[in-house]
């Protein structure tokens, strides 16, 4: 399948800034299941973009504007061609231990960064209860297990949006049962790293046709007989072509799609705007010249920062 996919994140200040920084993990990887074609960002400002690779093998454009203006426009666009032929965690054929506690397989060393409990991925009391509801069993079969996780996460919890943000602790969507991908996301490792599985969080965007389409998350776990595989808690299915992967990360704060920091006082207002669309064949190297008009309604965040306007603040920063 060949993917377009526009992400336009629009900024707005309440009052002048006079610094304004900004990271994008925006640009889809290329592995076995997909490969990016074309990428391109649009800041609509003349200023230079630099790039990197972070510690996760990840994709950073990062960027500054100097007394930038009330309203920053930002448009991603790819073209990313993705397959199907995914296996999933049942491919796999490793099994738990006899007392199901453990696994009898070495984790690699660059692997051993998604099994402790951390941020948004926490342990927390209120998840002992499931935890003990979905011990696996000696024997079973990891992948297996992995799915049954994922779907009984799927059927306990409500999706639902407005309730908690992308950083909440997985303790708000066990106290309320309501939550959205990033919840259901964090739920599923944190189960999965209690036994000892190791898995990260994927941040990306899924391709729904004649739907809105979306910036998602989902799961992946580390099996020794198929390396990283998805699954998506969300949709209660394994990855295929319709999800494009962009970043990895213990957890949601390693992979923001937009990270930044301004300096100045009042209030910042973010609306986000994503749209994907499948292409016959590959389009020529001027196609984000004729890029569609995005016709998707904005989803508003709205975030106060402190006041950095005095002298002591900004002598501080």
């Amino acid at each position: 399948m060949i993917l377009e996919i526009q992400h336009e994140t629009s900024i707005e200040y309440a009052d002048p800034v006079t610094e304004w920084l900004c990271e994008l993990r925006m640009e889809p990887v290329s592995d076995t299941a997909q490969r990016c074609h074309s990428f391109r960002v649009n800041v609509g400002q003349h200023v230079p973009i630099h790039h990197y690779r972070d510690g996760f093998g990840n994709r950073v454009h990062h960027f500054n504007i100097l007394r930038p203006p009330t309203a920053v426009r930002i448009l991603a666009a790819s073209v990313v061609e993705t397959d199907d032929a995914r296996g999933g965690p049942m491919a796999s054929q490793t099994a738990f231990a006899a007392d199901s506690l453990g696994l009898e397989w070495d984790v690699p060393l660059e692997v051993l960064d998604y099994l402790p409990l951390r941020g948004p991925a926490r342990h927390t009391p209120l998840l002992d209860p499931l935890l003990a509801e979905l011990k696996p069993v000696p024997w079973m079969r990891v992948g297996m297990w992995v799915c049954q996780v994922a779907e009984f996460i799927r059927g306990k919890f409500e999706y639902a949006r407005d309730v908690t943000d992308a950083t909440s602790p997985i303790d708000h969507l066990l106290e309320q049962r309501k939550g959205v991908c990033q919840d259901f996301t964090h739920l599923m490792i944190a189960v999965l790293r209690s036994y000892g599985v190791p898995a990260r969080y994927v941040s990306g965007y899924i391709h729904r046709e004649n739907n809105d389409s979306q910036s998602h998350a989902w799961c992946e776990v580390w099996l020794p007989d198929v390396g990283w595989t998805g699954f998506d808690p969300t949709n209660g299915c394994p990855v295929n072509e319709r999800f494009v992967k962009t970043a990895v990360g213990r957890d949601f704060t390693d992979v923001p799609p937009n990270k930044g920091t301004y300096r100045g006082g009042g209030a910042e207002r973010i609306a986000v705007r994503v749209a994907t669309r499948t292409l016959d064949r590959l389009p020529s190297m001027s196609w984000h010249e004729q890029l569609a008009p995005l016709d998707v309604p904005a989803y508003a965040v709205l975030r106060t920062m402190p006041d950095y306007t005095t002298d002591a603040a900004i002598a501080q920063q």
